[in-house]
């Protein structure tokens, strides 16, 4: 009677490891995911939402074309997701660039970095929306003590 059945210890090995992967699932899915989803969708409408755990470091990628102002909603999704998550994550706003936008975004970042290293920002501001209005390109272009912001829209698409 003190005998342990093989069969018995497997089947309750199984059952449990079934029951802590779908626990760590819904977890995963229903409270960090749509939470997130959910609280960021406070700030702007998402349109799709990826965390990616496994690259170093960890990163959160959001898709939103209502960005009104991307220095606001990165610094208020920041807060969201380094507390909801960690502070190791970074946040990646997805866009739907077009070669347009790409071709001023490589001539633009030539002067946003010398304006970085020579501390030229208002020049660099200037100079990126000269740039952006030859192009016939929306430019918005912001800069607080840790980031430079770029939104470049035209009637095609959008790029951050």
């Amino acid at each position: 009677m003190n005998q342990i059945r093989p069969t018995t210890v497997v089947t309750a090995l199984v059952v449990t490891l079934f029951i802590l992967l779908s626990g760590y699932y819904l977890y995963d899915k229903y409270y960090i995911k749509n939470g997130l989803e959910e609280k960021i969708n406070q700030v702007v409408k998402v349109e799709h939402i990826e965390i990616a755990k496994q690259e170093n470091p960890p990163a959160v990628y959001i898709r939103s074309s209502k960005i009104k102002d991307l220095q606001v909603v990165y610094r208020k999704t920041a807060e969201i997701v380094y507390q909801k998550l960690s502070p190791e994550y970074r946040i990646v706003f997805l866009d739907e660039r077009t070669e347009k936008l790409s071709k001023l975004y490589e001539t633009s970042s030539f002067i946003i970095h010398e304006g970085i290293t020579t501390g030229g920002f208002q020049e660099m501001h200037n100079k990126v929306r000269q740039l952006a209005e030859l192009e016939g390109v929306s430019c918005h272009l912001t800069i607080d003590s840790s980031n430079i912001y770029l939104e470049l829209r035209d009637d095609h698409g959008y790029l951050f």
